[in-house]
């Protein structure tokens, strides 16, 4: 047991230390905040149709990220109807965000040793795995991290007495283990579709387990912080609150770097002892 641990931190550190380590982790994090317009935008809808007032979801912005941020994208929760604006933000967020995917797809092709698809195909890619991250993270940030938070705001909101029991009953179904493997799944799909080769599903079991662990502990430190400390912290005053969220985001994305190489160093390894890598054509 203890042998197998040292070698995976071995696998971690050789993994750390590869120089794409020290820009893809900053770079995805920048393009993952900037799905949070289509999240935001997916958030407003989902409230109207449910018929929860604005003010609502401006409140709990501001009691979840703090004022300033609140202020920030105030604009962007004005939307209540599907109308042209609302397709327009929607797009052009997506399109957005997808550069984040598509330098997933890229550096994923470099570990792997892959040549470039054309870029055409490579954006339609990008946008279908941005879709998928942006469910991921709209699923993380509304059960793990601001569950509580929201069943608490909802029990205050006049809102059908039906509707308001069958939401709490779903925050508690999801709960624990049904959470982690939601995560797992949709990691476990995007490290499959990421590089320009088709991967067997068990290739990326290692870096998935790896990641949705790793995203579990440090998305329950972030939502620990939310629920104990957001609006008091001093040093950065009223920015205190998306310093934390870009540093969560942060470090989401360099374990999710993290796990897309060991699956390539499992492969490597499982090479050089069989010598027979299992590939889907």
């Amino acid at each position: 047991m203890i042998a197998r641990f040292k070698e995976f931190i071995k696998k971690v550190f050789t993994v750390i230390s590869r120089p794409e380590m020290t820009v893809l982790p900053g770079q995805l994090a920048f393009f993952f905040v900037l799905s949070v317009v289509p999240i935001v935008t997916l958030i407003t809808y989902g409230a109207s149709f449910l018929h929860v007032p604005l003010d609502f979801i401006s409140n709990f912005i501001g009691k979840a990220f703090g004022s300033d941020v609140a202020n920030l994208i105030a604009p962007m929760i004005s939307i209540s109807n599907i109308d042209f604006r609302f397709f327009f933000t929607l797009i052009v967020g997506f399109y957005i965000a997808s550069n984040g995917a598509t330098s997933i797809i890229v550096s994923s092709n470099a570990i792997y040793g892959i040549p470039d698809t054309s870029f055409l195909e490579r954006r339609i890619k990008a946008i279908v795995m941005t879709v998928l991250i942006v469910i991921l993270f709209l699923f993380i940030l509304i059960v793990p991290v601001f569950g509580k938070n929201i069943i608490h705001m909802i029990q205050f909101v006049d809102m059908n007495a039906q509707i308001t029991k069958t939401i709490v009953f779903t925050f508690n179904l999801l709960k624990g283990p049904i959470t982690w493997f939601i995560i797992f799944c949709f990691i476990k799909i995007i490290y499959t579709m990421a590089p320009d080769r088709k991967l067997e599903s068990a290739n990326v079991n290692y870096g998935a387990i790896f990641t949705t662990i790793m995203w579990i502990i440090v998305t329950a430190i972030y939502s620990y912080y939310i629920n104990n400390f957001a609006n008091y912290a001093v040093f950065y005053g009223g920015l205190a609150n998306i310093v934390m969220l870009m540093l969560w985001v942060y470090f989401l994305a360099y374990v999710f770097v993290i796990g897309m190489a060991l699956n390539f160093k499992e492969e490597e390894i499982k090479l050089e002892k069989t010598g027979v890598i299992n590939v889907v054509k």
